[in-house]
C-alpha cells in the first residue's frame, strides 16, 4: 500500500473539461497514422493511408510529417506503404511502424533504415521501454512483439478476446505496458514480464462500436489518454483507478468543431494522441471525412490541440489563499530557479501533482537545483515568518 504524505495545504480538484479549449492548428494533410513528440517540442504525424477498408487509390507511398513548434509542416521521411505507429528511442531516432509493408523502420535525419519484419503482422502502435527495447502492437495476429535493440524479434504478450486489433501502445514508468484495442475498444495492461490484464472498455458510438486509435502516458499524474475511434472522443483514465474512465474533450457528434469548452468540441475517428512534457496540451489528429462512405475514409486530417489539461488536473488557484506573493525565475525550470519574495524564506518544498513531497530545501538558498527531477508540473511551497505560499512550476 502506497503512502501518501499530507500537504499543509489543500488541493480540490476542479472540473476537467471547463478548463480545456480545443483548436485547430493545420489545414488539411494527409496524416491518419499515430503522433509522436520529440524532445524540443516538434510534432511527428504518420500517414496510415487514405481509407481504413481499402488501400490507397492514388498509387503513391505515404510519408510521415513534421510539424515544428511554429507550426512549419513539412515531411520528415516517405516512401511508406502505411505509415502507422510510431515512438523515439533513448538517442532521439524515430521507429515508424508500416502496416502495409509488415516492417518496423528507423529513421534518422529523414532518411530511413528496414530495422525488421519478423513476427511483425500489420503493426500499428510501438513504444521503447527503460532499456530500449521496443514493443509493436500487431493488428494482424493480435499479438504484441518485443524487439531487443539488437534486433531479436520474440512474442511478448496475446491473449483470446483480450487483444483485438492491438492499435496504440504507451508505457509507464516502472515498464508496464498499455495497449488500446481498435476492434473491441478494450484497454490493457501489460506487466513486464508479459501478464496481461483488461482494465477497461472504452464505449462505441455513432462511427462504430467500441473502437480506439492511440494512447498517451502522463506520469506525474499517471493518467492514460485514449483517442475513441469509436465515439469520437478523447478519454483521460487513472492507472491507479482504471474502472473510471471519463470524456475530457468531445460531444460525441462526428465533425472538427472547436470550442473553449471541451465537451461541445467535436471529433471525426480520432486516432493519433502526443501529450506535451508539461501535460498541460495534447495533440490529437482528426478525419475530415464525416460518413463511412465510401470505403471508411480517413484523409484528409487535421491536426487538433487540446490545451488547459493540468488546468484540470490540479489548479494552483485551488490551494487556500496564500500568506505572500511567491515568484519564481525562469519558469519553465530547466536545472535551478530562484526565489524572490520580499520576506525570508526558511524551507521549501516541492511537490508532485499528487501531493507527494519530492524534494525539500531546510535553508533559504540563492537559486534551487531540480534537475534531477523528471519533466512535468510541480508545486513549489516557500515557508517563510509570516506564513506559506505555493507557486506552480514547469520542469522541462
Amino acid at each position: 500500500m502506497k503512502k501518501i504524505i499530507q500537504l499543509a495545504f489543500i488541493i480540490v480538484s476542479v472540473s476537467l473539461n471547463s478548463q480545456i479549449n480545443v483548436s485547430s492548428l493545420t489545414s488539411s494533410i494527409k496524416g491518419s497514422g499515430g503522433l509522436s513528440l520529440d524532445k524540443q517540442g516538434n510534432l511527428y504525424i504518420g500517414d496510415f493511408g487514405d481509407f481504413l477498408s481499402a488501400g490507397d487509390l492514388d498509387g503513391l507511398t505515404n510519408n510521415v510529417w513534421k510539424l515544428d513548434t511554429d507550426l512549419n509542416l513539412t515531411i520528415f521521411s516517405g516512401g511508406f506503404v502505411g505509415a502507422s505507429g510510431n515512438d523515439f528511442d533513448s538517442n532521439g531516432a524515430l521507429y515508424q511502424s508500416d502496416i502495409g509493408a509488415n516492417a518496423v523502420y528507423k529513421i534518422v535525419n529523414g532518411v530511413r533504415t528496414f530495422v525488421t519484419s519478423t513476427g511483425i503482422a500489420s503493426p500499428v502502435g510501438i513504444v521503447f521501454d527503460s532499456n530500449d527495447n521496443f514493443y509493436v502492437c500487431n493488428c494482424g495476429s493480435n499479438t504484441i512483439r518485443k524487439v531487443t535493440p539488437s534486433g531479436v524479434s520474440t512474442q511478448f504478450a496475446s491473449g483470446t478476446g483480450t487483444f483485438l486489433c492491438p492499435n496504440g501502445i504507451t508505457i509507464d514508468e516502472d515498464d508496464n505496458l498499455y495497449v488500446s484495442n481498435f476492434s473491441n475498444g478494450n484497454i490493457v495492461k501489460i506487466t513486464p514480464s508479459g501478464t496481461a490484464t483488461i482494465l477497461n472498455t472504452t464505449p462505441g458510438g455513432t462511427t462504430s462500436g467500441p473502437s480506439n486509435g492511440h494512447l498517451d502516458y502522463f506520469q506525474p499524474t499517471r493518467t492514460l489518454f485514449i483517442a475513441s475511434h469509436g465515439s469520437n472522443q478523447i478519454y483521460k483514465m487513472s492507472i491507479d483507478n482504471p474502472s473510471n474512465l471519463q470524456v475530457i474533450a468531445g460531444s460525441g457528434v462526428r465533425g472538427n468543431t472547436d470550442s473553449s469548452n471541451a465537451l461541445t468540441a467535436t471529433f471525426s475517428r480520432p486516432n493519433g494522441v502526443a501529450v506535451t512534457k508539461t501535460g498541460d496540451s495534447i495533440y490529437i489528429n482528426s478525419a475530415v471525412p464525416l460518413t463511412n462512405i465510401p470505403n471508411n475514409p480517413l484523409n484528409p486530417q487535421i491536426i487538433r490541440l487540446l490545451k488547459g489539461v493540468n488546468g484540470g488536473v490540479l489548479s494552483v488557484e485551488s490551494i487556500k489563499p496564500p500568506n505572500f506573493d511567491l515568484k519564481t525565475y525562469p519558469n519553465p525550470v530547466e536545472d535551478s530557479f530562484t526565489i524572490k519574495v520580499q520576506l525570508t524564506i526558511t524551507e521549501v518544498k516541492i511537490y508532485d501533482l499528487k501531493g507527494i513531497m519530492v524534494k525539500s530545501f531546510k535553508e533559504p538558498l540563492s537559486s534551487y537545483t531540480i534537475k534531477d527531477l523528471s519533466s512535468g508540473v510541480y508545486l513549489v511551497k516557500a515557508i517563510g515568518l509570516q506564513g506559506e505560499s505555493v507557486k506552480k512550476i514547469i520542469k522541462e
